[in-house]
């Protein structure tokens, strides 16, 4: 019988807890406990489920903790870059300690479609392989469905490889393979004392690299009832139970009182009792009474407006901008939060999600990514990943043929000597782009020389300057990232730099934090606002279309958006105020894709009446019924 992958030789204790039971809080004295103990702090780790959460979890150290004696605080998925950036790892694998940005996984993606799969087929195949990784099936041999799957899966192995990058998904399980093949180089990053917060929300693969880097103790902390997840990281939500029962000694501690105000408490019951998650009530430790409202406003715009009246209201009573939250149903609707706040003069702290986009088909669209290639070029003219991409700006096709032919061994591209076929390509297709990407080429050589030399923000600005990129939105990011590299950052630092940015999404400043329910893991506030709860933001219109989406798929999307919504609510420690509309324009209501239950003409406007969402019916009373 195969050992379980969740078997460690360290001791497990697990923490369990509804939300708001004080299970981080229980990681904090945990940590406490053996700095007093004598443990160096080098010797213990903490993860998180998202790097905003780290940086909450960080800050909560920091106000006990010393400075000097500061544990590091992360993610699994970075640790597990780090794992795989040390130099052993970078020998035995062949790849380097990096991801693909996005604007690179999308030309990626155009070489997967060489395959001839229909793309909807394409779409579905590479969600599932992506799953696996995180869940740590085999992806070898009579795994695969047919051999249409397993020709995808090799194409897109094969290009990554090529690539010498991994995909964000797929670092934690090549961490454990790594990790179990080579014990000895991981050695390095073991430690006495690993402990996860929101275990759950973990993938497979990251809660069984956990238990691989502990030494002594493995501690977790988890909430069965919070069965969503905040990251890219797949959240394996049964992994709790596979831990305890690969290893038997474990103990599990379970934190039974709630220690959010009275109020809250009875409204996070309400939706945990709901027939979706059918989670048992707990009683509250909290002397605080607190309060909990679902409020109404008429239209879009009066709840943006009423929103803001809130925050503004709670400010004056003395509440500080960062001890409030506002998560919003859509990224479109937090968008419009934040600019309603900062026009009335409020700090608004949005999620910042930097990223390198535009269109690779059109150059001129995409001159940030254009100015990052430069840079990784000038990391290393011979770079395989920046080849490709150079070659692929501005080509509909984006050098797909040539692409899989460099990838194959058929061709090589080079900066100085453009493209070189092992032999005389019979198509014409590869003629043509072999011609293209050879002057591309030579443009960027040409470019990289005068790059030569310059380091910091110099040799940023000099990349934006060479693809005519000051206005693009990418610009700032890696501006931003040459201010954190410093002015004597050589190319490769600040390659590593804008990665570092891009894998931090976080709150920035001080101000009312405004996302998504699930930016909130992690967190906690005084006041969270949960606004924009009606039907079609939360849940999709396609929902509540018996033609567009089956019966029997719809209470698994309910308990996902009924989970995102509870585990929100318990970040609010003494107020929970939920904020909806009743009705909107209809071409408002269009354009928000709203689910509109009735139509009425007043005043020679349409007018759309719309409901609050399924998610917070045990606070409303209200529900949608076909």
């Amino acid at each position: 019988m195969d050992l379980s992958p969740y078997a460690s030789a360290a001791e497990v204790h697990s923490v369990e807890g509804r939300v708001g039971c004080g299970k981080t809080q229980r990681l904090v004295e945990a940590v406490l406990d053996l700095l007093a103990q004598g443990v160096p702090p080098r010797e213990i780790i903490l993860f998180a489920a998202t790097p905003a959460a780290a940086c909450a979890l960080e800050r909560r150290l920091k106000a006990v903790v010393p400075l000097e004696d500061l544990p590091l605080v992360t993610t699994l998925p970075l640790y597990a870059l780090d794992v795989l950036s040390s130099p052993q790892a970078e020998a035995r694998t062949g790849r380097r300690g990096r991801i693909l940005m996005g604007f690179e996984e999308r030309l990626l993606l155009e070489d997967v479609k060489t395959s001839g799969v229909a793309p909807r087929r394409l779409s579905e195949m590479l969600k599932f392989f992506y799953r696996s990784w995180a869940d740590l099936e085999p992806m070898s041999g009579d795994w695969f469905y047919d051999e249409q799957e397993e020709r995808v899966f090799r194409l897109l192995v094969g290009s990554l490889r090529h690539r010498e990058s991994y995909l964000a998904c797929e670092l934690p399980r090549a961490a454990f393979d790594y990790g179990q093949r080579f014990a000895h180089d991981l050695e390095a990053f073991r430690r006495d004392y690993v402990l996860v917060d929101d275990y759950q929300m973990a993938s497979r693969a990251s809660q069984c690299l956990a238990g691989l880097l502990a030494r002594t103790a493995l501690l977790v902390a988890s909430e069965p009832c919070a069965r969503t997840h905040g990251s890219e990281d797949y959240p394996h939500f049964s992994g709790i139970e596979e831990l305890v029962a690969a290893n038997p000694n474990a103990v599990r501690e379970t934190l039974a009182y709630s220690h959010l105000s009275r109020v809250v408490t009875d409204a996070v019951n309400l939706l945990a009792a709901d027939e979706t998650l059918d989670a048992r009530p707990v009683p509250c430790a909290c002397t605080d009474q607190g309060s909990c409202e679902a409020v109404a406003f008429e239209r879009p715009k009066s709840e943006l407006t009423g929103v803001v009246s809130l925050v503004s209201h709670h400010l004056s009573y003395g509440a500080r901008p960062q001890d409030i939250a506002v998560a919003a149903a859509t990224r479109q609707w937090a968008a419009r939060i934040a600019q309603a706040l900062q026009a009335e003069g409020i700090a608004a702290s949005p999620l910042s999600r930097p990223s390198l986009g535009g269109d690779m088909r059109h150059a001129d669209t995409c001159r940030a990514a254009r100015a990052f290639t430069l840079l990784r070029l000038a990391a290393d003219p011979e770079d395989p990943l920046a080849l490709r991409s150079w070659c692929g700006f501005g080509d509909y096709l984006a050098q797909s043929a040539l692409a899989n032919a460099v990838a194959s061994g058929d061709a090589a591209l080079s900066l100085r000597a453009g493209v070189a076929f092992a032999d005389a390509p019979e198509s014409a297709l590869l003629r043509q782009q072999a011609a293209s990407a050879t002057t591309a080429l030579a443009e960027a050589a040409e470019i990289v020389d005068c790059l030569s030399g310059l380091r910091g923000s110099a040799l940023i600005d000099a990349a934006i300057v060479a693809v005519g990129a000051d206005d693009d939105q990418g610009a700032a990011l890696l501006r931003a990232a040459a201010k954190d590299a410093g002015e004597q950052a050589t190319a490769p630092a600040l390659c590593d730099a804008v990665q570092d940015r891009v894998l931090s999404p976080g709150f920035v400043g001080d101000g009312v934090r405004v996302g998504l329910p699930e930016d909130f893991a992690g967190q906690t506030a005084c006041v969270v606002i949960m606004a924009g709860l009606v039907n079609g933001l939360v849940l999709p219109r396609r929902y509540f279309d018996p033609a567009q989406m089956e019966r029997d798929k719809r209470p698994a999307m309910l308990a996902a958006e009924m989970a995102k919504t509870y585990a929100c609510a318990g970040k609010a420690a003494s107020t929970l105020l939920f904020t909806y509309f009743t009705e909107a324009p209809l071409a408002e209501a269009e354009s928000l894709q709203l689910k509109i239950h009735r139509v009425r003409l007043r005043e020679g406007e349409r007018v759309c009446e719309v409901h609050p969402s399924e998610t917070i019916r045990a606070i409303t009373g209200v529900s949608y019924h076909d």
